[in-house]
Order: structure tokens, then C-alpha cells, then sequence
């Protein structure tokens, strides 16, 4: 694993960060396989890297995949979903990207259980898998609640020791009280990028505790995320990366 810290000037900079690193990681991907597959997170500063994406004329949107690292199990209308966000700042407005080529979690399932059953096989047909295999997403976005939790796997939940699962349903872990369906630690940790963004005063003891504390990865499931062949990219503004070591900033290439 090869792993980066950058501390940013503030929030509107780890969101240009963001945008300028999957723009260049989707291009990469495009030059070598043909193809980029994302997974997409929820969330205002995920919001704003959209706009960005959008705006970026270097991105090849007929060559991108786009499937979320997870949603909540409500309508898409809802304001909750994840999904509801992308398709405002993203779907309808990234030029000439092909609705076949976005992935959603299925709500319309019957219950979650079946919507994580039914997305791990739109999953692992996509990528061609064969038992065993695990897909490889060129990138993943990522966020960290102040729980330590990162996409809806939350501290000691059922969902952080499915080994043998593409995705899963969870329980909420903190409001809105609604049930998921998350991607599990094994297809994070086979992305060729996970890209955290991580804002926010009221989360640093917690960020602390995620990179330098003693790994417990069911109390801070972000410390779960570890790929095993690709980058692990941490992007924070000052006021989350105040309790920080500066040893550990200074080992993992902190931009200031």
C-alpha cells in the first residue's frame, strides 16, 4: 500500500485536490485499459468535486463507469441517497456519459439484503469475475464520519468481517435511521486509489485515533481500508489534521 497525507490550505482546496486527482487517474486508467470504473460517495464536498468533474474537458465520460461505494436504501428522489446527489451535479450534466454506464445501488429490490445480493452480481458480471475474484475499481471516494466509519460500515456493525461478499446490507450506524447497502473491505482494498476527504474540527480526534492509534478496524472501520496493491490518498484540511503527529505527516508526503 502506498499511502498519502496532504494537508490542504482548507476545504474548497481539498475539493479542487479531489477533482484534479481523479481527473488524472480516470485519463490514466482510460490510456491503459480503456475504461475507468468509479465508486461514488455522498455528501456536499463530494458534491462540489462533481461540479469539477463535470467542468473538466479532459474526461472522456463515454469511458467511465460509475457505481457507488455505498447508498442509503431509500428512493432515489430521496434526500438522503447518494444517488440523488450524483444525478444533480453529475449524471445529467457530465457530456455525452451514457446512462448504461451508471451502476446504481439497486432500492428497488425488495428488501436491502437483496438489493447488496442483486448489486454484488451486477458487480462481479461487470468486471467478469470468476469465484474468488474480487473487482478493482480505478478509484474509489471515500469519506470518514466522526464514528471512524467510511461508507455505510459502521463501528462494530455484521458488515466489517464479510470477507467473502462484494456488498452488503447494514444498519444505520448514526442518523438518518435508514438501512444500507456498502461495499465491503475487500473490494476497497483491491481499488487501484481509495481517495479519503476528511473535513472538519469535530473529527480529528477521531482521524487521530484512524492513523495512529492501535488498529481495531471494528471501533475505526476506516482503518480497514488498506488496498493491497494501489494508493491509499488522504485528503484533510488543517482543522482535521490539527492533533496529527507531524512525523506521520512528514513520512506520507504532506503538502501544505
Amino acid at each position: 500500500m502506498r499511502q498519502t497525507i496532504l494537508v490542504l490550505p482548507d476545504v474548497s482546496a481539498v475539493v479542487q485536490r479531489a477533482a484534479a486527482l481523479i481527473s488524472q487517474r480516470i485519463q490514466f486508467a482510460i490510456q491503459e485499459r480503456g475504461r475507468c470504473t468509479l465508486a461514488l460517495s455522498g455528501g456536499t464536498s463530494v458534491g462540489n468535486v462533481f461540479e469539477l468533474l463535470v467542468a473538466d474537458a479532459a474526461i472522456d465520460w463515454p469511458k467511465v463507469f460509475l457505481f457507488w461505494g455505498d447508498d442509503r436504501f431509500v428512493e432515489q428522489s430521496n434526500p438522503y441517497s447518494s444517488y440523488k446527489l450524483a444525478d444533480e451535479k453529475l449524471l445529467r450534466a457530465a457530456p455525452r456519459l451514457p446512462p448504461s454506464n451508471v451502476f446504481p445501488v439497486p432500492v428497488a429490490a425488495a428488501t436491502p439484503a437483496e438489493g447488496a445480493r442483486e448489486y454484488s452480481q451486477t458487480i462481479a458480471d461487470f468486471f467478469g469475475l470468476k469465484q474468488g475474484d474480487w473487482p478493482r475499481f480505478d478509484v474509489t471516494i471515500n469519506g470518514m464520519g466522526p464514528d471512524g466509519h467510511t461508507a455505510s460500515l459502521f463501528p462494530n456493525s455484521p458488515a466489517l468481517d464479510k470477507t467473502d461478499e462484494i456488498a452488503v446490507m447494514n444498519h444505520a450506524g448514526l442518523a438518518p435511521w435508514v438501512d444500507r447497502v456498502t461495499l465491503t473491505f475487500p473490494v476497497f482494498n483491491h481499488a487501484r486509489c481509495v481517495l479519503f476527504m476528511a473535513t472538519g474540527r469535530a473529527k480529528a480526534q477521531t482521524l487521530k485515533m484512524v492513523l495512529e492509534g492501535e488498529r481495531n478496524f471494528h471501533q475505526h472501520p476506516a482503518q480497514g481500508i488498506a488496498p493491497v496493491d494501489g494508493e491509499l490518498i488522504w485528503l484533510l484540511d488543517p482543522s482535521i489534521a490539527q492533533l496529527l503527529d507531524q512525523k506521520l505527516l512528514d513520512q506520507n508526503g504532506v503538502a501544505r
